[in-house]
């Protein structure tokens, strides 16, 4: 056994360049949103057609999960982690300081979309590979660098907004910072994940029949999170305007609370994840969500809504992270392609749950 791999997996060292992945893929998909409205008036796109380069960025991402999975077994992790920040760097970079119209910043940030989606999948499916005791703990880890980027990074653009950056110029100093990073890899060790195949048919009929009823598990429980997440983040600041007339900064500042309960969330969880079963702990952080979720929407006041929403992310906390670490119990390659059809899947649940709900509660009447 090498000196730098314990028993639950590799040392700090060893992992560091997942960290760094999840904080600028999180910054990167969190200034999306913000600079939409600046890039479609510079450009002279009406801003109807913003959802376009939205989702470019979810396609770009998809596709990356289906290249890493079907054509690339027998390419280094470590190889695959750099190109895939080289390439988000090099996305951003050419929509900051290239495009020119609608379809050059979308096909710009179908690339970024691509690569940084190319690395995510890799980190997911590195440590399964890797870590075979205390994986969720390993993944709540991970996951809590990202949250740290996506709470960061509005706060971090509004302020480069307010000293004059043009989005441009914002976009590519994200290109920059990935594109460094990736080129930092280059120094730094990262164990390969061994026994990979490029998935087949036949791969994903066996992995399915090797336990049906945990995959499917996996993936139903994650399309539904993520989804109750995604409308969490934007039904949370509508909900405040609409029934407390709340301004914009206070509606924005209930998804920062959220995100805030969910990172402290995780930091409680990670240590109990040695102690009690995954299957214990999401069945709690289930319940809290569902009971603190109902209380936001009965909230009589908003200050009320605003601190039982930092309740809400501690329920959504951990469940990203439990769910994922069931991969660990599929064997050696196999643990990579769920990781790579949870992240899919989730994906999903991101982009069609915001649509579902909406028409849903307007039917309902419900009070928001």
């Amino acid at each position: 056994m090498r000196a730098d791999v314990t028993i639950s997996g590799p040392s700090l060292r060893q992992r560091f360049p997942l960290y760094p992945s999840q904080v600028i893929g999180a910054m990167i998909m969190a200034s999306l949103g913000p600079l939409l409205d600046s890039m479609m008036t510079d450009l002279g796109i009406p801003l109807s057609r913003g959802g376009i380069i939205s989702a470019g960025f979810f396609v770009g991402g998809v596709m990356s999960i289906v290249v890493v999975n079907t054509a690339m077994a027998r390419v280094p992790a470590k190889r695959m982690l750099i190109f895939g920040m080289l390439l988000q760097g090099l996305g951003l970079l050419v929509a900051g300081l290239v495009s020119w119209d609608l379809w050059s910043v979308t096909l710009a940030c179908m690339l970024g979309g691509f690569g940084g989606n190319f690395a995510n999948t890799i980190c997911w499916m590195w440590l399964p590979a890797h870590v075979k005791e205390h994986l969720a703990a390993a993944l709540l880890l991970m996951i809590t660098f990202f949250a740290t980027g996506m709470i960061a990074t509005p706060f971090i653009v509004g302020i480069a907004i307010d000293l004059g950056a043009s989005w441009r110029w914002i976009l590519a100093v994200e290109g920059g910072i990935s594109a460094i990073a990736g080129l930092a890899y280059i120094s730094l060790p990262f164990l390969d994940i061994c026994g990979r195949q490029n998935v087949r048919l036949a791969h994903l009929k066996q992995i399915f029949a090797r336990n049906r009823g945990l995959l499917v598990g996996m993936l139903v429980a994650i399309f539904v999170y993520t989804g109750a997440e995604t409308v969490l983040n934007v039904w949370l600041p509508k909900f405040n305007i609409h029934l407390f007339e709340a301004g914009d900064t206070w509606a924005s500042f209930s998804v920062t609370l959220f995100w805030i309960g969910l990172i402290a969330g995780r930091l409680v969880i990670m240590p109990l994840t040695k102690r009690f079963a995954p299957s214990r702990l999401l069945l709690f952080c289930a319940c809290v969500l569902t009971v603190m979720t109902i209380a936001v929407a009965f909230a009589p006041s908003l200050a009320a809504s605003l601190a039982l929403t930092v309740g809400a992310g501690l329920g959504a906390s951990a469940s990203y992270g439990l769910i994922g670490s069931y991969s660990g119990h599929f064997p050696d390659w196999e643990s990579g392609v769920v990781s790579s059809s949870f992240i899919l899947v989730g994906s999903l649940g991101c982009a069609v749950f915001p649509y579902l709900f909406g028409p849903l509660a307007d039917a309902a009447g419900f009070r928001a």
